[in-house]
């Protein structure tokens, strides 16, 4: 085959997790995947002469990674590492116990045999009210071990070769000291120290690229006018107060410009947009700021394009040439380029290749990457194929923090001599084919729309309240005088406060999520010397609330109740609800309850749970409880150990690989188009250890004799 281009492009991200107002950290993850992920994904390229690739670094990361360097910022879980076991109140015991656990239990707890030791005397899954009581199972020593032992999981393998003192700590395993903890902290800082200065070599050595994002990771489009949602969904439900400030989305472009120039001495070429969400406005807004390129995802090119893309089985393009080289954006007189992201490719590193071998991930990627230039040939000159995609919350999914799959890849990359890795800049200015592009569809790279950010109930009232904290200090300090008030405001602005409301992404954080983004807009007020109003006391995040399937119910069913899954079409036409990862920020963890059906014919409602069966095998009590609420309300439980059922309806259940139950609409009171609100639970020995869905309930309607044909018709 002709030579065909890669781009890797790594990016590095994290929420700015620090209260302007009280200067204190909520969350840890910077330090935790500085240590982990940030310093090592450049460094390995060293052993790889040769390779190129590209790093994205978002401002709001890179400014509390300096906060970091010397391990002096307010943190509650430093703070809470730090103070001797002896000195833990009753509160901080509880806290180490439900927040020191939140790592990968197979990758990195494991490989520290005392710290699932630890984690198995905690339990795998408990309810929160009972921490208070399974700390007096934990003494000083326990409790030391598990600070020790927390922050050395979040330490990447590979820095055990270069510190002797890793080596130690791990050798030594369990029985910490204070002494331990100085040791674990050096180690740290240096880490922690040298990425910054790693990335600015690297880059001027031309072995990579840096660009960057906009200062707080805004959906750019949407702080321009969030009117702009319904391009992709026209339907989309708008906030009740409308945001549109394109000179914020111009500040958070400008100051990002700043601080790069500041850091690594130069201005970025490119940048990575937030959530690679893009629109005609943003784009023209980019080139306004000197912009030379920007990647975004291949959905946002084809709904430009207008054309639907055929991808055959094995998850290849029929029309390869349409994706595989750089398109311009002109516009008064000034250009962007845009590079588009190989969406197979990327989602195989990101959430596949974890569960398969290594050395056969690896050799599937470079398979791949060969076919895709085969496919080209003839039809591009240069192709070139973008692996696009988050550098660091995957890895921990991976055997070895991904090392032994990096080693495979890059080996192979640099062997296969029609395989040329590049930088994107690097490219762009001896690229062959370019494409041209004069609208560019607004979108993100999630379903190239903005619905995880805008149109649920919590998204708009979000948004709604931050239009009106923006017009109260804009009339405040129309002159932007109070820098730390703006500053507030361009921080509320970003986009993983909106990404966890909603039914979409659920973490064991969400509260502090939901916390620190009202905190944020109550900061505004603060800092202007006013109390803040009363509503931003209130969770945005609800509890009593209709939440949002997979799919909906589009035919009638019929499933024997057998706790089986009789055959493939049983439930097909039912409606379906995931169940959500027991994880934190964007870590997935086990979900308990995996997800549940429903659905119904003209007499019954029937449903079906389905379960993580590794983690109930060794329990002696494992019920379900599912809750009704309809004219007349109900509970049914279905205990597993002697297939108990309780229920004062006339109900049909059965257990054996899956949950299964029939009820007569008759018996809930219900007419036809009149709905049901239903919940499930999983308890554990008479504690409540999962509900699905995990806030609010699902909405059933009972269904009309015409059901079926309705459907027919839609």
């Amino acid at each position: 085959m002709d030579s065909v281009y890669l781009s890797f492009l790594w990016h590095m991200h994290q929420p700015y997790y620090k209260n302007l107002y009280t200067g204190e950290y909520l969350l840890p993850w910077v330090l935790l995947h500085g240590t982990k992920d940030y310093l090592d994904m450049a460094a390995m390229l060293k052993d790889f002469d040769g390779l190129k690739q590209n790093f994205n670094v978002v401002p709001s990361l890179l400014l509390q990674l300096i906060d970091y360097q010397n391990l002096e910022a307010k943190d509650s879980y430093l703070q809470v590492f730090k103070k001797p076991p002896k000195d833990l109140t009753a509160d901080e015991k509880v806290f180490i116990l439900t927040n020191f656990f939140n790592a990968n239990w197979d990758n990195m707890i494991k490989p520290h045999p005392r710290f699932y030791e630890l984690l198995n005397r905690r339990g795998f899954y408990y309810p929160r009210d009972a921490v208070e009581k399974i700390k007096d199972y934990f003494n000083d020593e326990d409790f030391r071990d598990i600070q020790v032992l927390f922050f050395l999981a979040w330490i990447d393998p590979s820095f055990y070769d270069q510190y002797d003192s890793l080596q130690y700590l791990k050798k030594k395993g369990r029985a910490f000291s204070e002494d331990d903890k100085c040791i674990l902290e050096d180690v740290q800082k240096k880490i922690l120290q040298g990425i910054i200065p790693l990335y600015r070599e690297l880059a001027s050595a031309g072995i990579i690229e840096l660009s960057t994002s906009p200062f707080y990771h805004p959906i750019i489009p949407l702080l321009i006018d969030s009117r702009v949602a319904r391009e992709s969904i026209p339907t989309a439900a708008l906030p009740e107060k409308l945001f549109a400030k394109p000179e914020d989305a111009s500040s958070q472009m400008d100051e990002a410009i700043r601080l790069f120039r500041e850091l690594f001495r130069d201005a970025p070429r490119g940048m990575w947009p937030p959530e690679g969400s893009v629109s005609d406005d943003a784009l023209r807004l980019y080139i306004e700021h000197g912009i030379q390129w920007l990647a975004t995802d291949e959905d946002i090119l084809f709904q430009s394009l207008k054309w639907d893309a055929r991808r055959d089985g094995s998850g290849f393009l029929s029309n390869p040439e349409l994706l595989y080289k750089p398109y311009r954006y002109e516009h008064n007189g000034g250009h962007i380029d845009m590079i588009f992201r190989d969406q197979s490719l990327s989602d195989l590193i990101s959430f596949h290749y974890s569960r398969m071998d290594a050395k056969d991930a690896a050799n599937d990627c470079l398979r791949r990457i060969k076919r895709i230039g085969d496919s080209a040939k003839g039809r591009i000159k240069k192709p070139l194929v973008t692996i696009a995609m988050d550098g660091e919350n995957a890895w921990e999914n991976y055997k070895n923090d991904g090392r032994d799959f990096f080693n495979y890849l890059y080996e192979g990359i640099l062997r296969e001599k029609d395989i040329v890795p590049v930088t994107i800049s690097e490219y762009l200015k001896d690229a062959e084919d370019m494409g041209s592009l004069s609208h560019c569809f607004a979108g993100s790279w999630i379903g190239h729309n903005f619905s995880i950010w805008i149109g649920h109930v919590e998204d708009n009232a979000g948004w709604s309240l931050l239009a009106e904290t923006r017009d109260f200090l804009e009339s405040e300090d129309p002159g932007k005088q109070n820098k730390d008030a703006w500053e507030s405001i361009y921080i509320a602005e970003g986009s993983d406060w909106f990404w966890w409301y909603g039914d979409e992404h659920s973490s064991e954080n969400d509260e502090i999520f939901d916390l620190l983004f009202r905190e944020n807009l109550a900061n505004v007020y603060r800092f202007l010397g006013k109390d803040p109003p009363e509503i931003l006391s209130i969770p945005i995040i609800l509890e009593d609330r209709e939440a949002k399937p997979a799919r909906e119910p589009v035919d009638f069913i019929k499933p024997i109740i057998d706790g089986k899954i009789t055959n493939y079409f049983e439930w097909m036409g039912s409606g379906y609800f995931a169940g959500k990862g027991h994880g934190v920020a964007m870590h997935e963890a086990v979900t308990l309850i995996k997800g549940c059906y429903y659905g119904f014919n003209e007499a019954s409602l029937f449903l079906r749970v389905d379960i993580d069966h590794a983690f109930i095998a060794d329990v002696a009590d494992v019920s379900f409880e599912i809750n009704l609420m309809a004219k007349e309300n109900a509970k049914i439980v279905y205990s597993i150990k002697d297939s108990r059922l309780d229920s004062a309806l006339p109900v049909s259940a059965m257990f054996a690989d899956i949950l299964e139950v029939e009820i007569p609409f008759s018996a809930l009171g219900v007419e036809k188009n009149e709905k049901i609100d239903a919940w499930f639970s999983l308890k554990m020995n008479d504690m409540f250890m999962d509900r699905i869905p995990k806030r609010g309930y699902i909405s059933i309607k009972v269904p009309s004799e015409t059901f079926e044909m309705e459907m027919w018709y839609v």
